[in-house]
């Protein structure tokens, strides 16, 4: 099984493809989705939404996972998430791939086994599950790679 983790942002979007087999984990590929900074809102939505369809068509996942928006006093921010949701929802489902969400916590519950952990932690232990040569070096990249991770050892578990 192939999962596109993402972990959603206006300004960097991260990404990572983790493949399972025969209950072992491999990366595939990560990295940031950057849209032009001086653009509108619209434009980011729209320069997201076209990167998140270009890994889908490369990379074929069978399932995304979306590390779910926090909680904030800040309207703005949760609004403007809740928008970046949607489009990698939208890409997502118009190529008939289903869509999971887990909360950050979970996420680093299932990851580093501390739901307060520290980007760097979930860095680094995304490196040690993955058995990678380098550590991610993008705090984005490696919490999208996490909620693959976290997805796919729930869904190993369930299967045992």
């Amino acid at each position: 099984m192939r999962a596109l983790g993402v972990d959603p942002g206006t300004i960097v979007t991260g990404f990572g493809l983790v493949d399972e087999k025969d209950n072992h984990l491999f990366h595939i590929t990560s990295g940031n989705i950057n849209p032009p900074q001086k653009a509108d809102m619209c434009r980011r939505l729209q320069w997201i939404y076209t990167e998140i369809n270009k890994l889908i068509q490369t990379y074929k996942p069978d399932i995304v996972i979306i590390e779910k928006g926090f909680y904030s006093r800040n309207v703005q921010t949760v609004v403007k998430l809740a928008q970046v949701n949607g489009v990698i929802m939208l890409a997502a489902t118009n190529a008939v791939i289903p869509v999971f969400e887990y909360a950050p916590l979970e996420i680093k519950l299932a990851v580093v086994g501390y739901g307060a952990a520290t980007k760097e932690q979930v860095q680094h232990m995304v490196g040690q599950i993955l058995k990678m040569d380098k550590p991610v070096d993008s705090h984005h990249a490696a919490d999208a790679i996490a909620a693959a991770i976290c997805h796919l050892h729930r869904k190993v578990a369930v299967q045992k």
